[in-house]
């Protein structure tokens, strides 16, 4: 009876310790998945990550090429692409309800800034997937699970950023420079959700990036556009109503 019971035991200690190994063994691409996972959702577009390297004995973490995708509707490929990103996790916050990540810096993001011809930005799309996704998530938040982790970003820093701009309809392409952005204590006293964080973050940077280019006044082809469309509607509008009429007038004499 005593020889089952420790060989139980050891089954038991073996399958859990497998399980720790696995788990630190494959960090790294469980990272890459959340990041993926919980990006894509707040975007409602195609976020990828190329690599992930956590250092588990200081808590640092290392994440190279991170992308987010255009909306559809657009010709370029990509909305962002966030460089170089290197982290700080706050080893004690570890065994606590938030997880205190002390810093988060991107070096070189690109912004891919695009003016369609519809009179339509990239940008200004995805801000509207963020805050109907924030939506989503407050009004979801008090059915998650206490399990789902919260987080504290006490910095964030955008250094060395470009803006890529470009106006379809005119085939003019600009280039400035993202001024450097700093920001503290993103989460809250009370932490936020890793979409909730991927949410926020991604508003700052689209909402500084969309500063930066009606500070340029990029954004005044936006209103021509719109003119020019809504004169086309207008146009167009008349041509179907004069058709219309002629087709009465021919085939009910009613003018």
């Amino acid at each position: 009876m005593k020889k089952l019971v420790l060989g139980a035991v050891l089954v038991l200690l073996i399958t859990i310790g497998g399980g720790v190994y696995f788990l630190l063994s494959n960090l790294d691409d469980l990272v890459k998945s959340a990041i993926e996972t919980y990006g894509s959702q707040a975007t409602q577009t195609t976020v990828q990550v190329e690599s992930v390297k956590i250092g588990l004995q200081n808590g640092s973490g290392e994440i190279r090429g991170l992308t987010v995708g255009n909306p559809q509707g657009f010709i370029g490929q990509l909305a962002f692409s966030l460089g170089e990103i290197s982290t700080q996790i706050e080893l004690t916050s570890l065994s606590e309800e938030m997880v205190a990540i002390e810093y988060v810096r991107v070096l070189g993001p690109e912004i891919f800034f695009e003016l369609n011809a519809e009179g339509k930005t990239n940008l200004n799309v995805l801000k509207k997937e963020l805050a109907a996704g924030s939506s989503e998530s407050s009004a979801s938040s008090s059915q998650e699970s206490s399990e789902t982790p919260k987080l504290l970003v006490r910095k964030l820093l955008f250094t060395g950023g470009k803006i890529h701009a470009r106006v379809i309809p005119l085939n003019k392409n600009y280039e400035l420079k993202l001024p450097t952005i700093e920001l503290e204590n993103i989460g809250g006293k009370s932490g936020a959700s890793p979409a909730q964080i991927a949410d926020q973050v991604l508003k700052i940077l689209t909402d500084r990036a969309l500063a930066e280019i009606k500070k340029q006044g990029i954004d005044q082809y936006k209103k021509q556009l719109e003119t020019e469309i809504n004169k086309r509607i207008d146009v167009e509008k008349k041509m179907i109503e004069k058709k219309l009429s002629i087709r009465l007038v021919s085939r009910w004499g009613i003018s």
